[in-house]
């Protein structure tokens, strides 16, 4: 694909918390808070300048526990625990250092980062788009042409890819993390359904709606316990569509966001000289900022 005409979608998150778990916390503001993972973000967002897109938005997750997922299903993502006042502190920081480096960002109380992601990409779908992540949830939202960019393994993901990944196409991604479940956000998924089932009933049946109107039919494959499997996922129908909506990403979420908006915008230098005060940002990074002339006046 011609990368230079791409729009990228960056899930914000994921860098941050990458840096805030690798960088040691020596980092410290002149305000006394520790600026680790702002250092880190900051130095992988003049790292992605490279790429020099000319189209980008930042997602954020704000919905730390008032997503509407967590009004249908109230154990979504419970396993986690909620940011503590230095994380509450980098992560507005993090936004910040995202405005003024000229990147469009967004972050909503009610729809996580994925949601947004989700919606860029449905409303600009003229354009071919790179999702800067290495969440596999983010798979589902691929089409032909698109891709996922591992950025800290420098790794590009297509359609294909998932399917070799997960043995499943990537619009079914969805579906296969409800009845398999997913640890990470606390999805139990269909009991004794594993990956490898999970996988096998969707090379069969498409989907989760076709799979209900033909539960039936599991007998005849060649699955290993397809009584049980039957069984349990008759039993707990209810369970499986509701994890079904969440694991779905939505692609409708309300916002205005236009084509321009989404261009880099030029900075200001002193802004970012301010800023880098503030952090006690050496001379490196510094130097860094200045070598974006391209982008700032």
């Amino acid at each position: 694909m011609n990368r230079s005409n791409a729009l990228y979608l960056v899930d914000a998150s994921i860098y941050i918390f990458r840096a805030y778990h690798s960088i040691p916390a020596s980092f410290i503001a002149v305000n006394g808070q520790s600026v680790n993972a702002v250092y880190g973000y900051t130095q992988f967002l003049l790292d992605l300048l490279k790429a020099r897109p000319g189209a980008i938005s930042v997602a954020f997750d704000e919905s730390l526990n008032t997503c509407y997922r967590n009004e249908i299903y109230p154990d979504y993502k419970a396993n986690r625990d909620l940011p503590d006042e230095n994380l509450e502190f980098q992560f507005a920081r993090c936004q910040e250092i995202t405005a003024l480096l000229g990147f469009h960002y967004l972050s909503l109380r009610d729809f996580e980062a994925d949601d947004i992601i989700g919606t860029l990409a449905t409303r600009f779908s003229h354009l071919p788009v790179i999702i800067v992540t290495r969440d596999k949830d983010l798979g589902q939202l691929l089409r032909a042409g698109d891709e996922i960019w591992d950025f800290a393994a420098n790794q590009f993901i297509d359609r294909d890819a998932v399917k070799l990944k997960f043995g499943v196409e990537a619009d079914q991604i969805a579906d296969y993390l409800a009845l398999a479940g997913d640890s990470v956000d606390n999805i139990p998924g269909a009991p004794g359904v594993g990956a490898k089932t999970a996988a096998t009933l969707l090379a069969h049946f498409g989907s989760i709606d076709v799979l209900y109107e033909s539960l039936d039919e599991i007998s005849t494959l060649k699955l290993r316990g397809s009584a049980r499997i039957h069984q349990a996922l008759r039993e707990n129908e209810a369970r499986v569509r509701m994890y079904q909506s969440i694991t779905r990403i939505k692609c409708d979420v309300p916002m205005q966001v236009q084509m321009a908006d989404l261009a880099i915008q030029p900075g200001s230098t002193q802004a970012l000289d301010d800023f880098c005060v503030a952090m006690r940002f050496g001379d490196n990074i510094r130097a860094r900022i200045h070598e974006n002339t391209g982008y700032y006046a």
